[in-house]
């Protein structure tokens, strides 16, 4: 399983740097990479989540160092990985896209590319829901801090609202985030709630 977190490796550095260098987050990329992510979610859902790992099967999300899971039993029965790795993609690309559309109604420009959108779906069929929700968070608090700290130290040149940033490659850093450290994480935010 190791194997298949070096490959989604592999795919977030690439897209970072392709996002930081041109803007662009290719479908040459992202496609093949949602199609890997389907099929990695059919294998992983075959075994067991061993902390350290880095296998993270979408129906059991053991909460690391507690021995409990955190469940989703009306999903859990009969659904083969591969149908839900399909459905939390889908669903994520689909939060985006519903943002992409609520800015574009508003401002009357487009604020992110379908890309962006391209991207989290692919990130959501590889982890599951609980991390792409965390990489959701940690992306956009990192694109906000750099776009704030850039448009205050660029001595006028960009504005809060004509600022563009590369937020794909704030999302692949994210995920890289969450696929190393996001079930500590987790489970320290999930203390909160016991």
């Amino acid at each position: 399983m190791s194997l298949g977190m070096a490959v989604l490796c592999f795919l977030l550095l690439g897209l970072a740097v392709m996002d930081a260098e041109t803007m662009r987050l290719p479908d040459a990329f992202t496609l093949p990479g949602i199609a890997l992510g389907i099929a990695y979610s059919e294998v992983a859902a075959h075994f067991r989540f061993v902390p350290g790992a880095f296998t993270l099967p979408w129906r059991h999300f053991e909460i690391w160092d507690t021995g409990k899971e955190l469940q989703f039993p009306f999903l859990e029965h009969g659904i083969p990985g591969f149908v839900m790795s399909t459905f939390w993609a889908a669903l994520a690309a689909l939060f985006l896209l519903a943002i992409r559309w609520l800015y574009s109604l508003i401002r009357h420009q487009e604020g992110l590319g379908m890309g962006d959108v391209k991207l989290l779906g692919m990130i959501a069929a590889w982890l599951g829901p609980e991390l792409t929700i965390l990489t959701i968070f940690l992306g956009t608090l990192a694109a906000a801090i750099y776009g704030v700290v850039m448009v205050m130290f660029s001595r006028g040149r960009y504005r809060f609202r004509s600022a563009r940033l590369p937020f794909g490659s704030f999302l692949c850093a994210a995920a890289l985030y969450a696929i190393f450290a996001g079930s500590p994480i987790i489970t320290w935010y999930l203390k909160f709630f016991q």
